[in-house]
């Protein structure tokens, strides 16, 4: 990785850190972040829902589009937000909110569904604030012709918090009800097992950022010649600038939102799955993917960033639907795998493309812009979803398992080729300063 430019001290600031250890620090805490996202979003708040509560599908998808709805649409803000006052604070408060939220979860009664939906919300505002700081971090640190390897790092922990997420969410619950079967402890509900380590994670979370993050002064702060400001002009101004990737981020999310919140509840009704042989499904592919998400992410820096954004979406989009017509636990492993192969090679190929087309004073704006394309697409596509999969009506001679739950998921090999065809014709090698 290449150094950046190192910017002119200020006076009574800490000494500036080195690259490498930023990009250490941020690792680790979105480890810790993305491990409790996917125990939170994946795992334990889809079956708590679902069984302990009595929500059918359609209402645990609508009560997560919370999450979905307020990080969307705060992403932007937090991020010019964060370019104002720091990122480091941001990213602390972030993971801090949901240590509460977690706990105060499990004090909800089933009627009381509005409380679900303003925790879920809460949720989603620290996700907000945590996520377009982080990433902007990362492209305040490292050069434009490393910054794909950088942002791969991201894929990484994404990826195992998506490994580790399931399989230890279900396998704490699991083991909370073999433990109070055998002590005859009948009135402990082992689903609420999980809650409790999301909020030991975010705790973690919060302590790693707080002692490993350093605090980088704001870009107006070091070069005071640069207006500085929380301004709504700036983002408009970015979405204004980008139609282009604002549609494509939009369109990949609305299909992953589909079957974002009910792929758990799909794995264990069409695969009759417990909860830790889900987890232990996906574990051993996606720590593969994990270990060879660096190498993969320099995809973007050695054939260029569009083109590998075009190569990982399209992998994605195939292996999509292959899942569909092709219904075994063995290929719902090697479709996945692929999938996160697409995923580890666009990913950080297109947040680089991203952060090469803005200055560094609106650097936290523009991907919080993008994040809230993402998040609208996801908004709309988790209730979509949540709908198609109770009440959709197929029929398929020549497919004969294709029913209605399998309909969220080609709507989200839809929209995952309609993502491609965009990436192939909009998306340039020819990055501009926004």
């Amino acid at each position: 990785m290449a150094h950046p430019t190192t910017p002119p001290p200020i006076p009574g600031a800490p000494p500036p850190a080195t690259f490498r250890g930023v990009l250490l620090a941020i690792a680790l805490v979105a480890g810790f972040a993305e491990l409790a996202y996917a125990v939170m979003n994946v795992s334990a708040m889809p079956v708590y829902l679902h069984h302990s509560m009595g929500y059918g599908a359609a209402s645990v998808v609508a009560i997560g589009a919370a999450f979905l709805l307020c990080e969307g649409l705060m992403k932007g803000p937090f991020g010019v937000l964060g370019d104002r006052i720091g990122r480091k604070r941001l990213i602390i408060a972030g993971p801090l909110v949901s240590v509460a939220t977690s706990l105060l979860t499990l004090a909800v009664q089933p009627h009381q569904w509005y409380l679900f939906v303003i925790l879920r919300a809460l949720d989603g505002l620290g996700a907000a604030a945590l996520w377009p700081s982080a990433l902007a971090m990362i492209a305040d640190v490292v050069e434009d012709d490393r910054r794909s390897q950088a942002m791969s790092l991201f894929n990484v922990t994404y990826l195992v918090g998506i490994a580790l997420g399931p399989f230890i969410g279900g396998a704490a619950n699991d083991l909370t009800a073999l433990v109070t079967e055998q002590l005859g402890m009948r009135n402990v509900d082992p689903l609420q097992a999980s809650f409790y380590l999301i909020s030991a994670l975010f705790f973690c979370t919060a302590v790693a950022a707080w002692r490993q993050i350093p605090h980088i002064p704001p870009h107006h702060e070091r070069h005071p010649e640069v207006e500085g400001g929380f301004s709504l002009s700036a983002l408009l101004r970015s979405l204004r600038q980008m139609p282009e990737m604002l549609l494509m981020a939009f369109v990949t999310f609305l299909g992953i939102g589909m079957i974002m919140l009910i792929i758990k509840l799909f794995a264990l009704a069409e695969f009759r799955l417990s909860e830790t042989a889900f987890g232990a499904l996906l574990l051993v592919p996606c720590l593969i993917i994990a270990l060879a998400s660096v190498p993969l992410g320099t995809v973007g820096d050695r054939i260029g960033k569009a083109r590998a954004v075009r190569l990982g979406i399209g992998l994605c989009a195939a292996a999509m639907w292959a899942l569909i017509l092709i219904k075994s636990e063995i290929a719902l492993v090697l479709g996945g795998s692929i999938i996160g192969v697409g995923f580890v090679i666009a990913f950080p190929a297109w947040m680089a493309y991203i952060s090469a087309r803005c200055h560094p004073r609106q650097r936290g704006a523009v991907m919080g812009a993008v994040g809230t394309a993402q998040g609208l697409g996801a908004m709309i596509g988790v209730p979509l979803g949540g709908w198609l999969y109770e009440h959709a009506h197929i029929r398929t001679p020549f497919l004969p398992w294709i029913n209605s739950h399998y309909a969220p998921f080609i709507g989200c090999a839809i929209l995952l080729l309609a993502a491609w065809i965009l990436a192939v014709t909009t998306i340039k090698d020819t990055p501009a300063q926004c």
